[in-house]
């Protein structure tokens, strides 16, 4: 019984160092944000900031993994055969979690981008490895690892491209994207 209160007590300083770092992002820069400034906001002291996790950048990681997984996971929880809509999915959950990323978080947005692209890469890139190993059972774990990652760097490079970019909603931006590159691929003479 008393190791369930520990965990519990453990749970909720967890909870209250995500929650203080979450706040401080909507005010100040990344860079800008010190420990101190963390363990205040969750009224605890430094010790207990490190026996959690072992600096901002570890913070900031498990922030974007549990936030991304929960929102891509929920995207592609209809769809996880490897097609066409996996794919959308996956690219409207990337591009949701960077607008409500960049409306929430306005001043560490461009830091915190540079800090969580590869996570958001390696994420997207498992996702995508599952159901292709899953449709195709009988390729190469090499050639798949070698798709995947190719994929998922295409799938993200084309969400910061729309968000950087574009003025198109992030479905008419994937359905311009999708079809072009079928003409591309195929070979016809692209549309303007």
């Amino acid at each position: 019984m008393v190791k369930e209160n520990k965990d519990l007590r453990l749970i909720r300083t967890r909870k209250f160092i995500i929650d203080s770092f979450i706040d401080l992002l909507e005010k100040k820069d990344f860079k800008s944000i010190k420990i101190s400034d963390i363990t205040t906001g969750a009224m605890i002291n430094r010790a207990t900031f490190y026996h959690h996790f072992y600096d901002k950048y570890d913070l900031l990681e498990t922030v974007t993994r549990e936030n991304l997984v929960k929102s891509v996971l929920q995207e592609l929880s209809n769809n996880t055969d490897f097609n066409e809509q996996m794919l959308r999915s996956a690219f409207l959950s990337i591009t949701n979690y960077h607008a409500n990323l960049s409306d929430r978080c306005k001043r560490s947005y461009d830091d915190m981008t540079m800090n969580i692209e590869s996570l958001l890469k390696k994420e997207l890139e498992t996702i995508i490895s599952q159901s292709l190993l899953k449709k195709y059972p009988d390729i190469s774990k090499e050639k798949l690892r070698m798709l995947s990652t190719m994929l998922s760097w295409m799938i993200y490079a084309a969400s910061i491209d729309w968000k950087q970019n574009s003025d198109q909603s992030p479905e008419e931006y994937f359905e311009y994207a999708s079809f072009s590159m079928k003409q591309l691929v195929k070979d016809e003479t692209f549309d303007s």
